[in-house]
């Protein structure tokens, strides 16, 4: 019996999940981060450690046959290399290692190994994609400094402005201003602003006002349906712009929504579909029903040219079975 290892690497965990030749998932457990810019060379070498000594109580390491990493932070040639020589000194020559982007999981989760694009709208964003001749492409993901429209951080942000924007009496009125002052307990815009500033981490607390802006949209509030509105605009000038980088003139493109802010499915997934609305011919919009790591199992067979639709079937069957 051969194992086909898929690692869906993030910056706050990693999970991890093992399936035979057939496709059927026989391990699935969550670990740490083992994002290289995110923990320390320590800390990450800890965590293969632990994944890699925890596998091979169940399974013989000399039995796996692919081991498909998309870890967070891999994109230079540099710390690709970094990742794949720790990974491989746990197993032999005969084992292929492949080290990527983790977009390429969240792309596999909903394409099923065929080309397309994804768009990661989670604390950061992304848009990404392959095309039939395995060329990849990008567009944003500049980190929350220089980028990430329709991240987490950018609705939370866009929310506090405008939200602060009202107090001063440049905008309309928005209920923003009271849910703000509500979820962190605070009386007035002075003390908000202190509480922001003075946090451990602003950006992770900016990120998490991304649920105000969705629930006063939900109110109808103007000012939160102007923002989500805009966020959508500028995913969809995302998506045609690797459009036209990578797939030309090809007649229909699948289109991945992975990440957070998609969760609500009758929020930014409809709005971003009216963005589209002229080009749904070309969009094929789909929500995954499996969860990033079952895209990088499926890249650990697509390594060694594998994925029969029977292993595809067994792969999702089994992600989906370990959900419930």
């Amino acid at each position: 019996m051969k194992y086909f290892i898929g690692i869906d690497g993030g910056g706050t965990m990693t999970q991890v999940a093992i399936a035979d030749t057939e496709g059927n998932i026989l391990f699935n457990h969550i670990y740490g981060s083992t994002n290289p810019n995110g923990v320390s060379k320590e800390k990450l070498e800890s965590t293969f450690n632990t994944i890699f000594r925890n596998i091979e109580k169940k399974f013989p390491l000399q039995r796996v046959k692919s081991v498909f990493a998309g870890i967070a932070g891999a994109g230079s040639k540099k710390t690709e290399l970094f990742l794949k020589n720790k990974i491989t000194n746990y197993f032999t020559t005969d084992t292929k290692i492949t080290v990527t982007v983790d977009t390429i999981n969240a792309l596999f989760s909903g394409t099923y190994g065929k080309p397309g694009i994804v768009q990661i709208c989670g604390t950061g964003s992304i848009t990404y994609g392959i095309n039939q001749n395995k060329q990849h492409g990008r567009v944003g993901g500049w980190g929350y400094l220089l980028g990430d429209e329709g991240s987490g951080y950018d609705v939370g942000k866009r929310g506090i402005s405008e939200a602060l924007k009202f107090a001063d009496g440049r905008n309309a009125e928005t209920i923003l201003l009271h849910l703000l002052l509500q979820r962190f307990k605070v009386n007035d815009t002075r003390e908000l602003i202190d509480y922001i500033y003075q946090s451990p981490n602003p950006k992770r607390v900016i990120s998490e006002t991304t649920l105000l802006v969705f629930k006063a949209y939900e109110e109808n509030d103007p000012i939160a349906v102007k923002i989500l509105r805009d966020v959508s605009k500028e995913i969809g000038k995302n998506i045609r712009a690797l459009d036209k980088k990578l797939f030309h003139e090809q007649e229909q493109v699948d289109v991945i929504l992975c990440g957070g802010l998609f969760n609500n499915r009758n929020i930014l997934p409809k709005l971003l579909k009216k963005e589209l609305a002229n080009n749904l011919d070309k969009y094929r919009l789909v929500l995954p029903d499996i969860p990033p790591v079952a895209g990088s199992v499926i890249g650990a067979f697509l390594e060694h040219h594998m994925l029969k639709d029977m292993v595809k079937e067994n792969i999702i069957k089994g992600m989906k079975e370990a959900a419930m």
